[in-house]
């Protein structure tokens, strides 16, 4: 996978309290812009996939490649074997905060032409998530 950005932001809470937030899948929907649903099923682990269905536009479903409490949560979206998208969200203690890091990165013979935008637009909007992530969870 190639490496498209980072955003990353302090949260005024623990890292148990960040990962609830961020493991209620079914509670995104109040904090994560644009999301209208959405829908764990298979669980939070390997295995797993999380389906998402925005204000605008089509329902995905993620696969979950990592849940690791509380730390680490990584979601892939994939194009058969020609291209992928990833989204990790790493919790790391900082002080009296939690230092929130959102990597989306890209990769596949085909993902500049099939993922290179959806990765573009999530990296855009990575710092408002954060900021609602932030209000939701203080």
């Amino acid at each position: 996978m190639r490496l498209i950005g980072q955003a990353q932001r302090a949260i005024a809470a623990s890292p148990a309290r960040v990962w609830e937030r961020l493991a209620d899948v079914a509670g995104w929907k109040t904090w994560m812009p644009g999301v209208r649903w959405a829908v764990l099923e298979r669980g939070l682990g390997p295995g797993g996939y999380v389906t998402i269905r925005p204000q605008r536009g089509r329902q995905t479903a993620y696969h979950v490649l990592a849940a690791d409490a509380p730390r680490t949560l990584a979601l892939a979206l994939t194009f058969g074997p020609v291209a992928g998208l990833s989204c990790t969200w790493t919790l790391m203690p900082d002080g009296f905060n939690t230092l929130v890091t959102q990597t989306i990165e890209m990769g596949g013979p085909l993902g500049g032409w099939l993922a290179a935008s959806t990765a573009e637009r999530m990296l855009a909007e990575a710092p408002a998530l954060l900021e609602a992530l932030a209000a939701a969870t203080t």
